[in-house]
């Protein structure tokens, strides 16, 4: 039972932990109609720096924010490429993480360990200690999703809203729908690589095949959540939960784990089949 407990809560914590990257996708993919490639190189930056700064002995939550400011770098890279070099968004992503793959093992090579340094789950009290990681994670998460969804509704954001369905609108207003592309794109890729510092913290080292593959966990989350609510929210945690149980349901089939990404594409295409169908059925 108590192992049991164990699995469920790791699921969980990785669930939370890949659900800010789920929700960076959503910002990009379904307020500003971005498929925004560039998440995986930023995860892999923000990562990369945060092992930087924490074997330096920098204090952990400055590491998280270094993190964030790099990915809202990247994000700007991201959207002039495809604003003022009118490069296809696709490619720009491509582009992006291309260059961050050097920068990134520039930083932090192909492997870092923290070595026993302090992370944001050794600052809690030590009697919290089996789940000081849960609730750091917790906490973060809900402090992240409740400034987005303020955002969201503040005037800022119902016309980052637009810009995916009726980007005319912020042109009517005298507003540049290339300015708020851009600002979807950093705050896409500042998620990212947010999720990316956390994942190091949580892991105590960076490697930089962790950020492979992280795109697909993004759009599985949000493909699963969607199934729960089609706005920004909750729901976007609770799929990348039930995508990191479907994960840890191989592990205890005793599948071979090079078989994951393949299971991973395969379980897309299943539930992007089960949404047509779901609509499918809603409009009959």
């Amino acid at each position: 039972m108590i192992e049991l407990l164990q699995i469920a809560q790791g699921i969980v914590e990785r669930g939370l932990i890949f659900g800010i990257i789920v929700a960076g996708v959503y910002l990009a993919s379904r307020l500003i109609n971005f498929d925004n490639l560039a998440v995986e190189g930023a995860f892999g930056l923000g990562g990369a720096l945060t092992a930087l700064l924490t074997s330096w002995q920098v204090h952990p939550w400055i590491g998280i924010f270094g993190a964030a400011l790099v990915g809202a770098l990247s994000g700007v890279a991201t959207g002039l490429l495809t604003t003022k070099l009118k490069l296809n968004n696709l490619i720009s992503g491509i582009v992006v993480t291309t260059g961050l793959f050097s920068i990134t093992l520039k930083i932090a090579g192909s492997n870092m360990s923290l070595g026993g340094k302090p992370t944001i789950f050794t600052l809690t009290p030590s009697v919290l200690s089996p789940y000081q990681p849960l609730l750091v994670l917790t906490i973060v998460c809900a402090v992240l999703f409740s400034l987005i969804s303020w955002f969201l509704k503040t005037e800022v954001g119902f016309l980052l809203r637009a810009v995916g369905d009726t980007p005319q609108m912020l042109t009517n207003v005298g507003k540049s729908v290339h300015g708020y592309t851009i600002l979807g794109l950093v705050l896409s890729n500042t998620l990212a690589a947010i999720s990316g510092a956390l994942f190091v913290h949580y892991a105590g080292y960076f490697s930089i095949w962790t950020s492979v593959g992280v795109l697909i966990i993004g759009l599985a989350g949000m493909i699963l959540a969607e199934m729960l609510s089609a706005n920004f929210g909750i729901a976007l945690l609770v799929g990348s939960i039930i995508y990191q149980a479907i994960i840890a349901f191989t592990f205890e089939l005793q599948l071979d784990q090079d078989w994951n990404k393949l299971i991973t594409a395969l379980l897309i295409v299943v539930l992007i089949v089960i949404k047509q169908l779901l609509h499918k059925k809603e409009g009959v």
